[in-house]
């Protein structure tokens, strides 16, 4: 009995700890859902083709920031799959939610406050990562429930269409599918603790960037890659020799 009550509460903790990691990946994998940035590439019309939508996927979703969770906070190839498989329906559903809306976005939300949200979750995320005891208290989910509630403008102007439906299910599922590729790293070949701390930094740097603090467009991507370049344990190895 007490081998039974310690195998479900080893499960239970297992649960928890996998749905926070959800959390924190679909935090930034929906930012721009969230921040407009996605409805108004709709709108614009710069998601048409197929290289627009490779493009966007790449960049706007599958970034820095969502591979620096990804690798941060799991442990093997598979266990960053399964993660990926566990964010990708609700990153495609809320891009087609938004799609339906595009159209009247801006009116439905005050954007600006929606950015200011994003960050402030982005920086507790970012704190937990580099072990910041004052954010450890935290809730991530009740800071951005606050701030949709708080960001919401007029309900009723909700004018749904289906015109953005397939532009944005297919730049959501190809974003999926790119992240998915990228957690079949061989991750024996990598120290986590240094990819976590640049995560940890690429999220503080994201968040900076959403309080419009002007930051060079590609610092993210370069602080990603230089924790990605030093963990890599051959490249360590030969450089101590």
């Amino acid at each position: 009995m007490g081998l039974d009550s310690l195998t479900r509460g080893a499960q239970r903790q297992l649960e928890r700890y996998l749905d926070e990691r959800v959390r924190k990946l679909l935090l930034i994998l929906c930012l721009p859902l969230v921040d407009g940035v996605f409805a108004t590439l709709l709108v614009s019309g710069a998601i048409e083709t197929f290289s627009d939508i490779v493009t966007v996927s790449l960049t706007i979703f599958t970034g820095a920031g969502a591979l620096a969770v990804l690798y941060s906070t799991t442990d093997s190839a598979e266990d960053a799959r399964k993660l990926v498989r566990h964010a990708a329906p609700v990153l495609v559903l809320g891009a087609l939610l938004v799609s339906m809306v595009a159209p009247v976005y801006e009116q439905l939300f005050y954007i600006s406050r929606m950015q200011t949200v994003a960050g402030l979750a982005l920086l507790v995320i970012s704190g937990k990562m580099l072990k910041v005891e004052i954010v450890e208290s935290l809730s991530v989910p009740a800071v951005i429930l606050t701030g949709l509630v708080l960001s919401v403008k007029n309900p009723g102007a909700l004018n749904f269409t289906f015109q953005y439906v397939v532009p944005a299910a297919a730049t959501a599922l190809t974003a999926s599918a790119a992240l998915y590729a990228a957690s079949f790293l061989d991750r024996d070949l990598l120290d986590l603790k240094y990819i976590r701390r640049g995560g940890g930094l690429v999220l503080g740097i994201i968040a900076l960037s959403m309080f419009g603090v002007e930051t060079p467009s590609n610092l993210a991507l370069a602080v990603f890659a230089a924790s990605l370049a030093y963990s890599y344990r051959p490249l360590r190895q030969v450089r101590s020799l």
